[in-house]
């Protein structure tokens, strides 16, 4: 009985894990978004509810493996290899993906409110934390499947790799998309202003029109 709870806690456990994962994800994509500071401070507030329990999620999940682990788990591959996905998760949200956000709320705490600072936009931008945050994502939902399906031998070590490969090409297929939206906006900009720039006349130029008009033609 203690063992069917304990392994329902660990796939419980995990699979928190990864939806607040996702749900950080989401919440970046409105950090990207945001149109101003407030917003900004905002979306970076959803980010810190959706990932307050990931530290003793973590540990609930690490503590109820090493558990079901006596059961007969130590001696198999995909065993090690969920117990390198979870190391590996640690570091990367301790290294990369919570100093970001931490760098990020601080500099947005100090700038007040208005339009967002260009050192700001590129805190929110920053390309390690983000691709940071997608291995996460691809790690946890592969771990999720090894722990389902129990693969054998170097296969077990396949399926995070792909998934963590799906999670990255999901970013790059989504920045393209985001991409190709901006540019015609971006470009009706540029026509717009060049079109600012060149109406009203040179000062010169709107003399020699009204000129023109006030000269009766020659009979």
């Amino acid at each position: 009985m203690l063992d069917i709870f304990v392994l329902y806690l660990h796939i419980a456990s995990a699979v928190l894990l990864m939806g607040s994962t996702l749900a950080s994800r989401l919440a970046e994509g409105a950090l990207r978004g945001a149109p101003n500071l407030a917003t900004l401070r905002g979306s970076l507030d959803v980010v810190h509810s959706t990932t307050r329990f990931n530290p003793p999620l973590a540990m609930i999940l690490l503590i109820s493996g090493a558990y079901l682990g006596e059961g007969g788990w130590w001696s198999t591959m995909w065993f090690w290899v969920a117990v390198a996905t979870w190391f590996s998760n640690l570091l990367l949200a301790v290294r990369f993906v919570v100093p970001g956000h931490q760098s990020l709320g601080i500099a947005a705490a100090q700038a007040g409110d208005g339009q967002i600072p260009a050192a700001i936009d590129a805190l929110r931008r920053a390309v390690v934390p983000a691709v940071a945050l997608d291995v996460m994502i691809g790690l946890d939902f592969g771990t999720l499947l090894i722990m389902v399906f129990k693969p054998d031998g170097a296969t077990a070590w396949l399926w995070p790799l792909l998934c963590v490969a799906a999670s990255c090409a999901i970013r790059f297929a989504r920045n393209l998309y985001a991409s190709a939206r901006t540019a015609p906006t971006a470009a009706a900009r540029a026509s717009s202003r060049s079109s600012q720039r060149s109406w009203p006349p040179a000062p010169c130029q709107r003399r020699l029109r009204v000129e023109s008009t006030r000269r009766k033609p020659v009979r």
